[in-house]
């Protein structure tokens, strides 16, 4: 089993301090709402807005994961994800997609980027969690769809611009 290790500004962080994720979404809501979630889970969270701005963060930051909607513009997801997997230092971060694309499945499946999961929107929160947990621990083995199932609680995070938690 390989170890996972972040590194900030080139400098390898402690092994005992939380995961770091990125959050990349278009949608300001989402990201803010994921990157609360996240917090309140223990991780530390990173937001980026854009394609572009995850990887000018990719520069000096090496998450040890990365949750990106595919569905963006200028550059999308898929064209991300292409860039950070060209970079050896990201090369082998998990990255988790999302996107409220009926298509995103077969579109993963159609890739030669591997992604560990493919949560559709909106996210189920406890879903969304599983396949964290499931990255980092590392037993992604390529493309695999996140099961649906009992969650522990549901966010709501569509195109409604609010977030609600039951």
């Amino acid at each position: 089993m390989v170890k996972v290790c972040s590194y900030i500004d080139g400098v390898p962080r402690d092994s005992k301090m939380s995961s770091t994720i990125l959050v990349v979404d278009d949608n300001r809501y989402i990201v803010d709402g994921l990157v609360a979630i996240l917090t309140r889970r223990g991780y530390d969270a990173l937001a980026a807005n854009s394609g572009e701005e995850a990887l000018a963060l990719l520069q000096r930051i090496i998450p040890d994961l990365i949750l990106l909607d595919i569905t963006m513009g200028p550059i999308d997801g898929w064209e991300t994800l292409e860039q950070v997997r060209r970079r050896t230092e990201s090369a082998r971060i998990p990255v988790i997609v999302f996107s409220a694309r009926k298509s995103l499945e077969d579109e993963a499946s159609r890739s030669r980027l591997e992604v560990s999961e493919v949560i559709p929107k909106p996210i189920n929160t406890g879903m969304l969690l599983e396949a964290i947990d499931r990255a980092l621990k590392g037993r992604k083995t390529g493309f695999k769809k996140a099961e649906e199932g009992e969650a522990e609680f549901h966010i709501n995070i569509g195109f409604d611009k609010h977030l609600t938690e039951p």
